[in-house]
Parts: structure tokens; C-alpha cells; sequence
């Protein structure tokens, strides 16, 4: 009877021919995931800006040229005379043009403006290791979700056996009632169990819509699909009675599947430069270094400036004239009340601050390392007792169904070995699946190449 009962499980799935499938590999999820994640694009567009800003400071250290004009009109223009008794001329005219480029350059700040230019170039690198960190979290997060659906699949799997074994029996335990060799509390109790199997099936296919509906949303894909009753596509319906049609089948790897980017993680070294860290150092360095410029700014500052521009009139003589000037401009700061003392004070405490949130990161990255290498070595002794388990369970379920059929066994018994067959089922895949979550936590905090 039981080898029957899953012979039927395990035959061709019994839906409709235009049940629609959905089939996704674990390397596909990531990379679907990747293209379609608004926080690792957010996290590119936020990095370019500031790269921008950053090649924006350095301009500021170069020379700038720019075209200057200008005209003024004046009412009044003021008369002299060269000597006595000579007419006077009008000083120039009423109306004044120049315009030609003039080029400007700080010629020195004590380093002022480079300091700014490197503070903001590391304030960009601390960006760009948040774009790096978007993307590691874009990539942890499908491998998380697509486990979570295999899980599901799996338990799904194993429910749908244990509902068809359970309906298998009731039937068997009925058709012996009938013939005066089964009691009605046997009967009532197998249909108790059916009843039982069948609400965990229904639960589990709202676990699987759930968590498929997690994964569709991260990769992108969450639009027109009916998740209502998905099934996994190796769940056959025919030996399972009143359950309905399946509005999606599910076809992922499976949690036992070889995963090429998670093969070697095991032995990988962990990434002392992970993103995580580098975003507090970046910072840290940068705010020492604006520490440091604005410090710089309260010295001198010597500034040349150079320009060739057409100017009319020249001076009282009413013509044009190609005029060609060079100056220097020095400045020191005497009195600010402090401002700039203040604002580099502030300055050094938020590059202290950020060095301690970049030490934090550093003790939490080893410590979820650590976490993890000893949880997978745990599991994978885990596995070998669920493999046992799985093994034993099984075959007392079976002789202990014959051992009831024989009038040597109650049905308490036949209920009792079912149900941990089912529980060392469910657990073996829950630690399959445990496995691959931190074979994935491991991946993200191993160095990548």
C-alpha cells in the first residue's frame, strides 16, 4: 500500500497542460536581482555625484579663464585744462567699454584647496564602497530568498507525501472497517490525520506563495503571475484528493544542487576590506582631511591674476586701446571669532567618530564570519544525522503500518511513527537549506575576486 501510495505521488504531476511554470537557476536570480535592484542603482547614482564633486574640487586648484566685458555710461564727464590759458578737454567720455579674458590662480593656501580636493575624493570613495556594499547586499538577498523558496518547495515535497501516504491509509483503514477487521476510532483517527496533512499542505503553499512573491519582487519579475496555489512542479495531485489546481509551478535547483559560486567559500579568507569597514574608513580619512584644510585656510592666501582685454576710451585720449595687466592679492584672516578653530574641532570629532563605527564593522564582520564557519560545521554533522534519521523513520513507518495491520500495533503508534517521519523530512531540509544560507553569508564576507 505505501510503495502504491507513492508511486502515485511520484508520477507525472497531474495539472492542467497550460499550468504555467516558473523555472529559475540560483546564478539567475543574482544577476536578475542585481540589474533590477533600485538600491544598488541608487547606490551607482549617489557614487557618481560625488565623483563628480570630487573632480569639481580639483578644478578649483587649476588656473581659471574667463572673458570679462563690461560698459558703463557716465552723464557728467569731468574737464581739465594742460595749461593756462588753454581750453579745457573733456577727462575721457561719457560712455566706457572693456572686455577681454582674464586668468586667475591661487598661487598659495597652504595646501588649503588640495586638502579639500583629496577630503572630497575619499568622501567619494566612501560612496563607492556604499555602491560596493548595495551590490554585495543585492546579491546576499536574492541567494537568501531563492533558499527560502527552495525550502519551501521542499517542505511542500514532503507534505504532499505524507498527505498522499495519510490518504492511502485512511482509505485502506476504512475499506477494513467496512469488512468488521478496523474499529471506528481507527477510522476516525486516519481521517483525523488526512484532515491534519492536508491543513499543513495548504499551509505550506501560502509559505511558497509567500516567500516566491519576496524573490519575484527582488528580481524584478513580480508582475502577471497567479500565485494563489503554486506547487512545486515535482508534487504530483493524483493521489491527493480536493486540493485544487496548482496556478504555478514551481521548478528551482535543488537544495542538495552544486552552487559554482558558493563551491570554496568554506576555505575563502574573510575580506578585511569589506565594504561594511571601508565606508567608515573613507569617511574617516575624509574628515580628517577637510580637518586639515580648513585648518590650512587660516594662514595667507596669495592669489595672481592676469588680463588682456580691449578697453575704450584710454584714459582721456578717446581711442581703443589693447591693455595688458598682471596683479597679486594677499590675505590673512585676523579676527573670525573663532569660526574656523570651531569648524576643524568639529571636523576632527566626526573622523574620530567614524573610525570607531569602522571598528565596530570590523569586530561585527568577524564576528558573523566566526558565527558562521562554526554553524556550518555544526550542520554539516547535522546532515549525516538527518540522512540516518530520514532513513530509520522511514522504514519504522512502514513496519510499524504492517505491525498495526498484523493486530500487533495500535493505530497511536502508526500516527506516532508518521508524524516523526514527516519531522525528520522537514528537518533535513531545513538544515539543506541552513547550509546554503550560510555557505551565502560566507560568500559575502569572503574576499571576492
Amino acid at each position: 500500500m505505501r510503495g502504491a501510495a507513492l508511486a502515485i505521488f511520484l508520477a507525472v504531476p497531474a495539472v492542467a497542460a497550460d499550468t504555467p511554470r516558473f523555472r529559475l537557476a540560483m546564478p539567475e536570480a543574482v544577476s536578475a536581482a542585481r540589474s533590477h535592484s533600485p538600491s544598488l542603482k541608487a547606490a551607482a547614482e549617489e557614487s557618481a555625484g560625488f565623483a563628480d564633486l570630487s573632480d569639481e574640487r580639483f578644478a578649483a586648484l587649476l588656473p581659471r579663464v574667463t572673458l570679462d566685458g563690461s560698459y558703463r555710461y557716465q552723464a557728467e564727464v569731468p574737464n581739465f585744462s594742460v595749461g593756462a590759458g588753454q581750453p579745457a578737454r573733456p577727462f575721457g567720455d561719457h560712455r566706457a567699454t572693456s572686455l577681454g579674458p582674464t586668468v586667475s590662480w591661487t598661487l598659495w593656501d597652504q595646501g588649503s584647496l588640495y586638502k579639500s580636493w583629496r577630503a572630497q575624493k575619499a568622501q567619494a570613495a566612501s560612496w563607492d564602497e556604499r555602491r560596493r556594499l548595495a551590490d554585495r547586499q543585492a546579491e546576499l538577498g536574492a541567494r537568501l530568498a531563492y533558499v527560502q523558496v527552495q525550502l519551501s518547495c521542499e517542505q511542500l515535497w514532503a507534505l504532499g507525501g505524507s498527505l498522499a501516504l495519510a490518504e492511502a491509509q485512511y482509505k485502506e483503514i476504512d475499506n477494513r472497517f467496512k469488512a468488521g477487521a478496523a474499529s471506528r476510532i481507527d477510522t476516525l483517527s486516519s481521517h483525523q490525520d488526512t484532515l491534519q496533512r492536508r491543513k499543513l499542505f495548504l499551509q505550506a503553499q501560502a509559505e511558497l506563495s509567500a516567500s516566491l512573491r519576496e524573490l519575484l519582487r527582488l528580481i524584478g519579475r513580480d508582475e502577471g503571475r497567479d500565485l494563489a496555489r503554486p506547487l512545486d512542479a515535482r508534487v504530483s495531485t493524483a493521489a491527493l484528493t480536493g486540493m485544487g489546481e496548482a496556478t504555478l509551478l514551481v521548478e528551482l535547483d535543488g537544495l542538495d544542487a552544486r552552487q559554482e559560486a558558493l563551491i570554496g567559500v568554506e576555505t575563502a579568507a574573510l575580506d578585511a576590506s569589506h565594504p561594511r569597514v571601508e565606508i567608515y574608513a573613507r569617511q574617516a580619512e575624509s574628515s580628517r582631511l577637510s580637518a586639515s584644510s580648513l585648518n590650512a585656510s587660516r594662514g595667507p592666501v596669495i592669489r595672481v591674476q592676469g588680463r588682456v582685454s580691449y578697453d575704450y576710451p584710454n584714459g582721456p585720449v578717446l581711442e581703443s586701446v589693447t591693455q595688458k595687466s598682471v596683479g597679486l592679492t594677499a590675505s590673512l584672516p585676523l579676527f573670525e571669532g573663532r569660526r574656523t578653530a570651531r569648524a576643524v574641532s568639529e571636523r576632527r570629532h566626526a573622523a574620530a567618530a567614524a573610525e570607531s563605527r569602522r571598528d565596530l564593522a570590523s569586530e561585527e564582520i568577524r564576528r558573523d564570519w566566526g558565527v558562521a564557519r562554526d554553524e556550518l560545521g555544526s550542520l554539516r554533522a547535522q546532515q549525516a544525522v538527518d540522512a540516518r534519521s530520514v532513513a530509520e523513520t522511514e522504514e519504522l513507518s512502514r513496519l510499524i503500518y504492517l505491525s498495526y495491520k498484523a493486530g500487533r500495533s495500535n493505530y497511536l503508534d502508526v500516527q506516532s511513527a508518521n508524524l516523526r517521519e514527516l519531522e525528520a523530512k522537514v528537518q533535513a531540509a531545513r538544515t539543506r537549506a541552513q547550509v546554503l544560507i550560510r555557505l551565502a553569508t560566507l560568500a559575502d564576507l569572503a574576499v571576492q575576486g
